[in-house]
């Protein structure tokens, strides 16, 4: 094998469009949408939503400033799906990490029952980061380095937003 689009095959293709999908634009603002109305409405809870708030507005402007500031082209062979724009860092795997990461760490530390859970939340959310950062290489869009420098840099902006949300809680609990 010398490179990743020698495994491209018809259902492989689809599982990684749909995983590339599944942490995209509408989804990212659906996932916060829904999580934001439970915590401001039902919940009557203002920190969560103004943290993953900030977490994924920060994080996709931080990503837009990186392409732009590097202007690094994508690849331009054995793509499967099309798609413009600057490649470094990967947009998808910079949000994934800092923003489904600071949404598990928020579900993990609001809600007691998914405290036993704990490792397994996060093993899942760092599978399926995983899987989105792969996704982009698979589908020839994104070089492995591209991916890398995206998990390095919603890393760092994850733990931005965690110690954020940590202050707000201890300047104004309650």
């Amino acid at each position: 094998m010398k490179n990743v689009s020698d495994l491209h095959q018809s259902r492989l293709n689809s599982f990684f469009i749909f995983i590339t999908d599944a942490a995209s634009r509408p989804y990212q603002y659906g996932v916060l949408i829904f999580f934001s109305v439970i915590w401001l409405l039902a919940e009557r809870k203002w920190r969560e939503p103004l943290v993953l708030s900030i977490c994924l507005i920060g994080v996709r402007y931080g990503n837009h400033w990186f392409k732009i500031s590097f202007e690094r082209i994508r690849p331009e062979f054995d793509r499967v799906i099309e798609i413009t724009g600057y490649s470094f860092p990967s947009g998808h795997a910079m949000i994934s990490i800092a923003f489904f990461g600071m949404l598990s760490y928020l579900l993990v530390h609001n809600y007691s029952f998914l405290q036993p859970y704990k490792k397994i939340i996060y093993i899942i959310t760092g599978l399926f980061i995983f899987m989105v950062g792969f996704s982009r290489v698979y589908l020839g869009v994104h070089y492995p380095t591209d991916v890398f420098g995206g998990y390095l840099a919603g890393g760092a902006w994850l733990l931005v937003c965690v110690l954020l949300y940590k202050w707000l809680k201890m300047r104004w609990s309650g």
